[in-house]
């Protein structure tokens, strides 16, 4: 369903109202939407007669038996990718447009799943991959095809020979596109500067090797090159996702003035001290329980079981440490932000990381911050998503029950709004 292009004035009766994640919930609020954006939250539920344009009533939503709470943000997303043997990247066999219409029927159910913001991270080595995520990023934007509002990365920057996508013989590897690939600080300065130009909205890069390497380095660039990385984004008006697992790699992304700390399975007693106060975190944990077996007997049961039986060894020992995620948590890590690496397991069960957070120790309260206001502070986008108020864009989701109580309802959800279209509505 491409979405119900709304009157010009919604008004929306909400038994429960979570505006704004973190503060108290109020009971029977009424919503007024103008166009795509918040006019205003009243008390009770108002009779759309008092709120006429002359003789034009307002459109009214009947969520109040629902709980309603803002749209849901993901900081970390594969649109273009599914689940299963991914030995090769996707676009070696497809084309661009390919590649837009897999991501556009991702990017449709990451919607109806009650997720309104993502952020794409991108990959490196498949040709069009960027152009195709960014066609589709703008006709989401001009409500040409359901869908999250799409924050990409276009290609994340990497340091020759730790791309992650090096698998081809040398004179097939001349035409794949590594733009984004540098070596040397001013040859990163260029990737940062390219990447942009292209039409990257924040950048990413690897600070370390990749898990799904046979030997991952612990620190994948110099501390002189991922400053000059960091540099030139923030110049440009970029923040900067340092996405990487070592704990050194991790030292040297912060070190160097790196926005968000991504991934960082492979943290060490030291990392979330090192942590400023403006420096946000985000890990998943949803993808790595369903990777693997719960035993080293059963290691091939999971969505990797065709990975070779070393990095099944690997991905085991991740499982069965504590999270980063969740020690970041515990040592007091305030700017927790939602990041589900959605790609690698079924399409629809984003907000999966939700659960897992509750069941390690967060309350419902804090899970969702992470996915709201915290997220929304981190793209720097907090006066436009991640709440519900006069002015905000009329991102909002509804559910049945109580998610404070029962995390679960977020996996759901019943209504979605986004920019004031419906594309969900109880029972349709």
């Amino acid at each position: 369903m491409l979405g119900t292009a709304g009157a010009e004035t919604t008004l929306i009766h909400a038994g429960r109202l979570l505006a704004v994640p973190g503060e108290a919930v109020k009971v029977k609020q009424s919503v007024l939407v103008r166009d795509n954006q918040i006019e205003r939250v009243i008390d009770g539920f108002v009779d759309p007669a008092t709120l006429a344009n002359g003789d034009e009533l307002p459109r009214v939503i009947d969520l109040r038996g629902f709980f309603v709470l803002p749209g849901l943000i993901d900081a970390h997303v594969h649109l273009a990718h599914a689940p299963g043997p991914n030995e090769l990247p996707e676009g070696i066999f497809e084309s661009e447009a390919d590649i837009a219409l897999t991501a556009a029927h991702h990017a449709a159910i990451t919607l109806q799943a009650g997720f309104t913001t993502v952020v794409d991270l991108g990959t490196i080595g498949t040709p069009g991959h960027d152009e195709a995520i960014y066609a589709l990023r703008d006709a989401i934007k001009d409500g040409k095809v359901p869908g999250p509002r799409i924050i990409s990365v276009g290609n994340p920057i990497a340091a020759t020979s730790q791309s992650r996508s090096t698998l081809y013989r040398g004179d097939v590897d001349t035409v794949m596109d590594y733009s984004s690939v540098c070596d040397g600080p001013d040859d990163c300065r260029r990737a940062v500067r390219e990447q942009v130009r292209r039409g990257a909205d924040i950048i990413n890069f690897f600070n370390t090797g990749s898990l799904l390497a046979a030997n991952p380095v612990e620190q994948a660039m110099t501390d002189a090159e991922m400053r000059a990385i960091v540099e030139t984004a923030h110049a440009l008006g970029r923040r900067v996702i340092a996405d990487g697992h070592h704990a050194a790699g991790i030292a040297a992304a912060i070190r160097a003035g790196a926005d968000v700390i991504d991934s960082a399975h492979l943290y060490d007693d030291n990392t979330f001290e090192l942590l400023g106060p403006d420096t946000f975190f985000q890990s998943h944990i949803y993808g790595v329980v369903l990777a693997i077996g719960d035993s080293p007997d059963t290691l091939t049961d999971g969505l990797w079981g065709w990975l070779p039986m070393p990095l099944l060894e690997r991905f085991y020992a991740i499982k069965t440490r504590p999270f980063a995620m969740m020690e970041a948590y515990r040592a007091g890590v305030k700017n927790l932000v939602y990041a589900s690496d959605a790609g690698v397991y079924a399409w629809g069960d984003n907000a999966r990381d939700l659960v897992e957070f509750v069941k390690r120790g967060m309350s419902p309260n804090e899970a969702i911050q992470t996915a709201t206001v915290n997220a929304a502070r981190m793209l720097d986008m907090a006066d436009e998503i991640g709440t519900l108020a006069p002015g905000r864009t009329a991102d909002l989701i509804a559910v049945r029950g109580d998610p404070l109580k029962d995390i679960e309802a977020l996996t759901r959800v019943q209504f979605v709004m986004r920019a004031g279209i419906i594309y969900r509505a109880p029972g349709r």
